[in-house]
């Protein structure tokens, strides 16, 4: 696959140095014009070791370049004279420049974007897009819902699937929503796509870097045999698309595993349904499973139709099978928690374990650490509902401010605290002083303040990491009922 990368200024104070070290992997370097309006057009071409797609966005698709005709016409005038040996058109503006600028349709993208949504008549704009003689057509509208997702990903199946466009429209959309498209565009339109220089310099919402891209990608040269993913309100930022597929990768399985946030829960009816029945389906995609985070662990559990004895307990899945017959339902963050604690030396028998929250995880994780043997402590900041649910698991409750008993072994915590940078520590040093372990079933950018005040203590520690690597071993022996191969999806995740 090619990879388009597009400069902005975040990428470096210096444009003229980047352009002349791009980043590894790159195939063709996007040089947004209207992003640099003091550059000297030839020389930044000049400098760059990679053919150029000069591109001047405007301010009506989300750019900060020009919408006057005649302003543009001089700046990409200017691309064409410096050697760019791209240059992007935008279809509501430049219609005409590609003759009026001597352009031969080799030379040009023509492209449609729309930041604010994704508008009804998608199907009419990607066909005038066509009608170009262009080398290559790009739309691409922003994505709020998963019918916003299903609309653009359905001209793949509507247009790059008839032989006589040749897979010459690239479309995909922005925006969280819009993520899983970004990794399927490739594989089901022109095999290339555009990508962020680093994690921090995104030129669209919702772009990714090669190294993203590869990782979940990289294994596959078209469509893939079947979907799999993780869905949560947001999971833009989650690894588990990472983890499966360099599970993929090391058996040779042509299958992809995606990011899929869907920020409304009355939507997650068209993915959690029985197989060949979802969204997907209806596109040709075919979806076999869905780990499932938070806050929709609840719902996945009661909307199955088959679950675990576990996930009864817990009124919590975290893992769904999709079937002819149903859904079958498992809660792996059982696995999860008890499985590092043993990969760091750690049984659970006989040990008082304090789990701090009463999300769907935390419920699993008691679960999990109640069959193992160990004597569970529930505590959360609503006294009544944590009751609640301790006396549905089985276990003990402590009210919200009370310290945990003296002889508590293991901390675990549960709640969304310590994934953003800022977060508390869920125990404080005193509840800390002393524990034989303690686990956070979150993950970040950066280490906890959990797991660096215990690992000051010299307490020996699982982190939201490890947990998710041993919680997705479960998943990927259910999803494709093969052994999972730890060893290269640990590594995928630095562990």
């Amino acid at each position: 696959m090619d990879w388009i990368v597009s400069l902005t200024p975040e990428v470096a104070p210096d444009p003229l140095a980047a352009l002349a070290s791009p980043p590894d992997g790159a195939s063709v370097i996007e040089l947004r014009l209207d992003l640099f309006p003091d550059l000297d057009i030839r020389t930044a071409i000049s400098a760059c070791q990679l053919p150029v797609l000069a591109t001047l966005r405007s301010s009506a698709e989300g750019g900060r370049g020009s919408d006057d005709p005649t302003t543009r016409a001089e700046i990409l005038a200017s691309a064409r004279d410096g050697g760019a040996a791209l240059i992007d058109l935008e279809y509501a503006r430049d219609g005409r420049l590609m003759n009026a600028l001597g352009l031969s349709p080799e030379q040009v993208v023509l492209s449609w974007h729309d930041p604010s949504g994704t508008p009804d008549d998608l199907e009419r704009i990607a066909a005038g897009l066509l009608d170009s003689p262009a080398r290559m057509v790009k739309l691409i509208p922003t994505a709020h819902t998963l019918a916003d997702l299903e609309r653009v990903l359905a001209l793949h199946q509507n247009f790059n699937g008839r032989r006589s466009h040749n897979r010459r429209l690239l479309t995909f959309a922005m925006g969280t929503v819009g993520i899983a498209s970004r990794y399927l565009a490739p594989l089901l339109g022109p095999p290339l796509s555009f990508a962020a220089w680093h994690e921090n310099a995104a030129a669209a919402p919702g772009q990714l870097t090669i190294d993203q891209l590869e990782a979940v990608v990289g294994h596959l040269e078209g469509r893939p045999q079947r979907l799999f993913g993780v869905v949560g309100r947001d999971v833009s930022r989650s690894l588990s698309p990472v983890l499966h597929c360099a599970g993929y990768r090391a058996l040779g399985l042509l299958d992809l595993f995606l990011p899929l946030s869907v920020p409304d829960e009355e939507e997650l009816i068209e993915v959690f349904t029985f197989l060949g029945d979802t969204l997907f389906d209806r596109i040709g995609l075919a979806a076999h499973g869905w780990a499932v985070t938070t806050p929709y662990k609840g719902i996945a559990a009661a909307a199955a139709e088959m679950a675990a004895p576990r996930v009864r307990r817990a009124e919590a899945a975290n893992t769904l099978v999709l079937r002819e017959a149903g859904m079958a339902a498992d809660n792996t963050d059982a696995d999860g928690v008890v499985a590092s604690l043993l990969s760091i030396g750690i049984e659970a028998q006989g040990r008082t374990t304090v789990v701090q929250g009463t999300g769907g995880a935390a419920r699993g994780a008691a679960i999990g650490l109640h069959l193992a043997g160990a004597d569970v402590l529930l505590r959360g900041r609503d006294t009544e509902r944590t009751r609640e649910y301790a006396e549905m698991l089985g276990i003990g409750a402590l009210e919200s401010g009370d310290m945990p008993p003296a002889k508590v072994e293991i901390l675990v915590n549960a709640t969304p605290l310590g994934s953003q940078p800022g977060d508390a520590s869920v125990f404080n040093d005193n509840e800390i002083d002393g524990v034989a372990a303690v686990v956070d079933m979150v993950y970040g950018a950066d280490e906890t303040v959990l797991m660096a005040k215990a690992r000051a203590a010299d307490i020996p520690t699982a982190d939201g990491k490890t947990v998710l690597a041993y919680q997705a071993f479960a998943q990927f022996a259910a999803f494709t009922t093969r052994i999972p191969p730890k060893e290269a999806m640990l590594k995928a995740i630095g562990r």
